[in-house]
């Protein structure tokens, strides 16, 4: 069990479940994504899809530039741009470094749409990204 946003989560098969919630029950995490069907489709535009995401690192992660990606991660809410607030990572990075205390910062304001990465961190994020879209294969 896992915890992502203060919520104990259990993973099946690649989905996410929340099974508590230290937050207010009405917040709604999944405003943050839109539609689920749309969002997960092959698409090519550089503002959608998570496939087309891994794609544009050859299914690396930008963090450790070693292992498959298997997840996206967006460093701050609203402008799901690949390269720039969206980027294809494995699942431990994700869970161990993209939302570790040191890079993460919480709001608790407004943890749905305010959370992110620290600037330096998207900074590494975006390097990294370049690193793999720019053709370097490991």
């Amino acid at each position: 069990m896992a915890r992502i946003n203060g919520a104990r989560v259990k993973r099946f098969g690649g989905d996410i479940t929340i099974r508590k919630s230290r937050l207010h029950r009405r917040l709604n995490w999944n405003a943050r994504y839109g539609n689920p069907k749309e969002y997960r489709k092959q698409v090519a535009m550089p503002t959608a899809g998570c496939a087309y995401a891994h794609r544009k690192t050859h299914n690396y992660c930008v963090v450790c530039l070693t292992k498959k990606s298997e997840e996206i991660h967006h460093a701050y809410y609203g402008n799901d741009v690949i390269g720039v607030s969206t980027f294809s990572t494995c699942y431990r990075c994700h869970n161990e470094i993209c939302h570790s205390p040191t890079n993460w910062i919480k709001s608790p304001s407004n943890p749905v749409w305010s959370n992110r990465n620290t600037e330096e961190f998207i900074t590494r994020l975006r390097l990294g990204y370049q690193l793999l879209y720019g053709g370097i294969i490991l």
